[in-house]
């Protein structure tokens, strides 16, 4: 499809006159290329949001919301490792200013499909590679309609055709899946660790390389755990409410069945939990909201009862910091906590808060102590 088709439909969409055969043309269009479902989301979003104008004049407005969408368009190219030049957004600011809104939002539109056409690869078959970088987050709709949200640091790759037989992807990192169903399509989460199978659910998995374990928490549905390269290994099937967390170092066991944590699925059988596999239950009085688990997605750090030295990975990868404890004593306290606008040395001194520590901010490295 070309960009000018492409620029003709959004506009349409955003404008309420697209026919339904229009709407159906750019859901295909976004479904099979979900590196732009993000960038169309975060337009549309500008476009419906009210805007206050009691204290601005209608070009502070227009200034004012075609600067934060230009800003936001370019820190998602940035977590795709694509950079805007500072050229085309110029031409753009001095034009806008003479266009209407609608106009506006296409042009940063259709300059953002400019560099993603100078990175898309015409084979199909080659993998798709989707980056969150520390300190960001980001959104997708993979080609099954499968929604994935990446937290910081995470990576996730899946193949150019990924909708031909099973549904494959490999994560490095976070990510929240709401898993389109399909009985005929099986979708499998590869980690390091271990392999999740799926038909339709919504789940959280986390599998950062550095960390000494693997969660996957079910928040509904049904998904099936196995060793990762030990088919013959236990199947750990997981129920709503549950999270799942895998010990690396570990050694594992080989006996063949099913575990089971509620009432038997049909056709399984009980076997013995491997011992490098734990289950805890998930509060289900909580909201997806309040759950550490489930909390960046809506832009909320939770820390749940973490020691001080867990929770600093959180806290490295959602601002991008480095966090050194000068001590153990420190690294051992205990917090229940929410943070979701604040920046950094705030979080610190309301931890403060709660426990005394002293703490040393150089660029983007913290030195912790305790008192």
């Amino acid at each position: 499809m070309s960009n000018g088709r492409i620029i003709i439909l959004l506009t349409r969409k955003l404008s309420g006159e697209a026919s339904p055969e229009e709407l159906d043309e750019l859901s295909t269009y976004l479904q099979t290329n979900p590196e732009d479902q993000y960038l169309f989301e975060l337009v549309q979003e500008y476009w419906t949001k009210p805007k206050d104008i009691s204290d601005h004049t209608e070009d502070d407005l227009f200034d004012q919301h075609f600067d934060n969408i230009i800003e936001q368009a370019t820190e998602e190219q940035e977590d795709q490792k694509i950079h805007f030049s500072s050229t085309p957004v110029i031409n753009i600011r001095k034009i806008a200013k003479k266009l209407s809104i609608a106009a506006a939002i296409i042009l940063a539109i259709s300059v953002s499909w400019i560099y993603y056409a100078t990175h898309h690869s015409a084979n199909t078959n080659e993998n798709n590679e989707i980056v969150a970088k520390p300190g960001a987050k980001s959104k997708m709709i993979l080609p099954d309609g499968t929604t994935v949200w990446l937290n910081s640091g995470s990576r996730l790759t899946y193949s150019g055709n990924f909708k031909d037989s099973i549904r494959s992807v490999e994560l490095d990192g976070e990510a929240f899946f709401d898993v389109m169903k399909d009985a005929k399509h099986p979708f499998i989460v590869h980690t390091s660790g271990i392999d999740i199978r799926v038909l339709g659910t919504a789940f959280n998995v986390k599998s950062y390389a550095t960390d000494a374990t693997i969660e996957a928490t079910l928040i509904r549905g049904l998904i099936e755990v196995v060793k990762k390269n030990q088919p013959e290994s236990p199947k750990v099937i997981l129920r709503p409410h549950e999270k799942l967390i895998f010990n690396k170092d570990q050694q594992a066991i080989t006996t063949s069945g099913y575990y089971t944590t509620g009432a038997d699925i049909k056709n399984s059988r009980v076997a013995v939990l491997p011992k490098e596999i734990s289950i805890i239950p998930v509060p289900k009085n909580k909201p997806d909201t309040a759950l550490a688990e489930t909390a960046w997605i809506y832009n909320k750090l939770v820390v749940d009862g973490e020691t001080f030295g867990e929770f600093s990975k959180k806290m490295e990868r959602w601002y991008n910091v480095h966090i050194v404890f000068q001590d153990t004593k420190a690294a051992e306290y205990r917090f229940h906590s929410v943070f979701e606008n604040e920046s950094i040395e705030e979080a610190l001194k309301a931890l403060q808060l709660i426990v005394s520590f002293n703490y040393k901010i150089n660029d983007n490295e913290i030195k912790i102590s305790a008192k």
